[in-house]
């Protein structure tokens, strides 16, 4: 009897531990996942890298090669754009294997905007340069600006710029000058598609005291997406000098194609 009733105890016992432990498993709080990663804000810098090059081979070996960097950024009613360019050619006789070059020179410019309607805006614009072919050992202009959009729409935008600068010049042969001129510029952006563009841009800088004595710079470039990111490119710059260093010319022209990668 004693047997008997111990038996049921024993089974008693052990059910209610059973009971107990699952009620315990089941009003048990959940594990916590660790707190997902939060996303990298984008940055507030649209940068662009681009390379372009153009080479030949056979009885003169040439090579000319172009990159830039350029970024914008826009909050609020401003405006910061920063770029830098170098170009380098080179040309090889491939009997003698003499080697001249052909091409070889820097920029760079800083320019900030300050939107005051949609429309327009006032800019500050710094250019500096130099080309050890043209005999240019500087070449640093300082240019507040009236900006205007004449057109500004989702595929088309053409803006002008206009107002003093003042220059700084050194040219081999020639000495340094410093003199006031007026700046003249246009860009116009032309969306055709989703992938295709043109972009055009030209300033003209004549000197105050002698309009016969002035710098333009001239692009044109053809611009189609091969991803999000990355872009094919054709462009023509054309850099031109009316009164030049002793024994160089005015014109400099160059014909390239190469890529862009966009971040």
């Amino acid at each position: 009897m004693n047997q008997q009733f111990l038996s049921i105890c024993l089974a008693l016992s052990v059910a209610t531990v059973s009971t107990l432990a699952a009620e315990l498993s089941t009003n048990a709080p959940a594990a916590k996942s660790p707190p997902a990663a939060l996303p990298k804000p984008p940055s507030p810098w649209l940068t662009t890298v681009s390379m372009n090059a153009a080479v030949a081979r056979g009885n003169a070996d040439t090579l000319l090669m172009w990159a830039a960097l350029n970024s914008l950024r826009r909050w609020d009613k401003n405006e910061i754009a920063l770029g830098v360019d170098a170009t380098y050619g080179s040309n090889s006789d491939p009997t003698t294997r003499k080697e001249t070059t052909t091409a070889q020179n820097y920029g760079l410019y800083a320019q900030y905007n300050r939107i005051l309607s949609d429309r327009v805006y006032l800019g500050l614009r710094s250019d500096a340069r130099q080309d050890r072919i043209a005999f240019v050992d500087y070449r640093t202009t300082v240019a507040p600006a009236l900006g205007y959009y004449v057109i500004k729409n989702d595929r088309l935008k053409v803006k002008t710029e206009s107002g003093p600068a003042f220059i700084f010049e050194s040219l081999q042969g020639a000495g340094t000058a410093n003199y006031l001129t007026l700046r003249l510029a246009e860009e116009v952006q032309w969306k055709f598609n989703e992938t295709t563009s043109i972009t055009q841009s030209m300033q003209y800088l004549p000197q105050v005291a002698d309009f016969g004595n002035f710098v333009m710079n001239f692009t044109l470039g053809l611009s189609t997406k091969i991803t999000d990111k990355a872009s094919a490119n054709i462009t023509l710059h054309d850099n031109y000098r009316s009164v030049p260093a002793p024994g160089r010319r005015g014109n400099d022209l160059s014909l390239m194609a190469g890529i862009s990668y966009t971040f």
